[in-house]
């Protein structure tokens, strides 16, 4: 289960501070704040909406940090505590459960269990994530990863709210697929300088005019790229989450902490393939790290693009032994179309609407969304 809430950590060691920072970004939760002592938790806990989660290390004087957090926890209701200390006995435990405090966490840190109490927090105060995360990552270059993700966005935008948002930070083509020259990028609401809100996503948002779609583009300056962090993203997508119906990511092949992030988030993870045996052979090894990340394979999907049904180097059947996983859908060979729509910046959905690629691509869609044509 993929929760969107933000959360402070609390620990004298900012090595520490810093690896639970990250653990809990890439798992979905942003870390509005990291601070040493108990005290310093103020400001944040005092914010509009304050966070729900404080992870709270109370070593090396558990006792006496329990005491100091009891008021803390009484306080602010609507955050849930976590303790985390090395002294593991039964009246420490008592005592904290006496308090309030919603789990203990022993050291070392049990990973899977951590991420088991933060679903429950999740489950227990209603999910703050709203939108549909739909990830396309393409398993060899030029496959049409991007063309694909760019229609399936403009068809769910005809009736949902929806947003696409580039993730290929360096050479994404989103904006030039929809012929619009953005202001703002995704840098600009994920550097660590930005105070991230509703307000502030929707400046940086570039609207296409004939479907609504929101568009927010990579940076037009490929150093500005350096800007795009694992918790702003992470930030980010709460915050969308709650704006959209759909949010549509054009990614890239990437296990680096940012991408993981967005393999985390994601609700639905394409990865778009041809049949041939380098994006085979990329497909089955990136597939086998998504495995090993523990997403769960329910939310992968492999899709075939430029599928022709003579003359393909392999089979599809070939390509489902391999991957242990079955082809969800097949979109037909049509570059004609597809280029000219690249060429003109419309979506061939719009553009030839009635073509045998843009049914394909309708049809995809609402596979996605778990209905079949």
């Amino acid at each position: 289960m993929l929760v969107h809430f933000s959360a402070v950590v609390v620990d004298p060691d900012p090595s520490n501070r810093q690896e639970m920072a990250s653990f809990l970004a890439t798992h979905g939760v942003a870390v509005g704040a990291q601070v040493v002592t108990i005290e310093q938790m103020a400001e944040a806990l005092s914010q509009h909406e304050p966070p729900r989660l404080a992870v709270v290390n109370i070593d090396p004087n558990p006792h006496e940090q329990l005491q100091r957090l009891a008021p803390w926890i009484r306080q602010y209701p609507n955050t849930s505590f976590f303790v985390v200390s090395q002294v593991v006995e039964a009246s420490l435990l008592m005592e904290a459960m006496h308090i309030g405090v919603r789990e203990f966490v022993p050291m070392p840190i049990n990973q899977a269990k951590l991420v088991a109490a933060i679903d429950r927090i999740a489950q227990a105060q209603g999910p703050a994530k709203r939108a549909k995360v739909i990830q396309f990552i393409p398993t060899v270059g030029g496959c049409g990863s991007t063309t694909i993700a760019c229609n399936v966005a403009a068809s769910l935008a005809r009736s949902s709210k929806t947003l696409a948002l580039d993730l290929d930070l360096l050479r994404g083509a989103v904006a030039n697929a929809f012929d619009i020259r953005p202001r703002y990028s995704i840098a600009d609401v994920t550097d660590a300088s930005s105070e991230l809100d509703k307000a502030l996503v929707d400046n940086a948002l570039t609207l296409h005019r004939t479907t609504g779609l929101a568009v927010l583009a990579r940076p037009e300056m490929p150093e500005d790229s350096q800007r795009v962090s694992t918790q702003g993203l992470t930030r980010l997508l709460g915050v969308v989450g709650r704006m959209f119906d759909y949010v549509v990511v054009d990614s890239i092949m990437s296990l680096d902490p940012l991408y993981a992030a967005a393999l985390h988030a994601a609700d639905e993870t394409v990865l778009v393939m041809q049949l041939n045996v380098p994006s085979a052979k990329n497909t089955e090894r990136f597939l086998n790290a998504m495995r090993r990340m523990g997403i769960d394979q329910g939310k992968i999907k492999v899709v075939v693009n430029r599928f022709v049904r003579k003359g393909a180097d392999i089979e599809p059947s070939e390509v489902e032994r391999a991957l242990g996983l079955k082809i969800s859908w097949m979109i037909p060979n049509d570059f004609k179309n597809a280029i000219a729509a690249i060429n003109f910046g419309e979506p061939v959905v719009l553009r030839s609407p009635r073509a045998e690629l843009s049914e394909s691509i309708g049809g995809l869609m609402q596979m996605l969304n778990g209905r079949s044509r």
